[in-house]
């Protein structure tokens, strides 16, 4: 149903072109769970900005894609406070941590939640709650794992796991 994604930039790359960062996301990016990729980049990341996109599908059709690239680690966090606020207050929103775009989930019905993506345009899904809310926590599970056994030596991110493990038992 969703297809959660994170992507590290590759840190020489320069986009100029976002249509071109769509169409050739290889040229721009290395997915997180390429490991053999994210080792011909380590030399060059710097783990206070680490620039790269989550990319969100649901059932086959985007919802987030490379154009809302930003600093990645921030955003996760950022997501799940958000994550926390709809739990707690049954709705909330938030901005990306670099960029003019901001996130809002709002219940339409108990099982219904409007994502709202608010950028140079608006963009509206109607989904399902808890798939919809699971599907971002095991987004960033994945994302702070991958990180951690690829880079322990230069990130740690146990804070935000640790976070995750309360949100999965919150969402049961």
């Amino acid at each position: 149903m969703f297809q959660v994604d994170s992507y590290l930039m590759k840190p020489q790359s320069k986009i100029t072109d976002l249509s071109d960062v769509v169409k050739n996301p290889q040229n721009y990016f290395v997915e997180i769970t390429d490991s053999s990729g994210l080792r011909e980049i380590y030399k060059n990341l710097d783990f206070q900005y680490l620039n790269g996109a989550i990319c969100l599908k649901y059932y086959g059709e985007s919802m987030l894609d490379m154009r809302y690239w930003d600093l990645l680690d921030q955003l996760w966090a950022y997501i799940m406070n958000l994550i926390e606020e709809v739990l707690q207050k049954g709705e909330g929103s938030v901005y990306f941590p670099d960029q003019p775009v901001k996130i809002i989930l709002r219940p339409t019905t108990k099982e219904l939640l409007l994502f709202s993506i608010e950028g140079s345009k608006v963009t509206d899904y109607v989904l399902p709650k808890n798939d919809f809310l699971i599907a971002l926590v095991q987004g960033a599970e994945q994302f702070f794992t991958c990180m951690t056994d690829t880079f322990s030596s230069d990130c740690d991110y146990s804070y935000e796991l640790e976070r995750i493990v309360r949100l999965k038992m919150e969402l049961q």
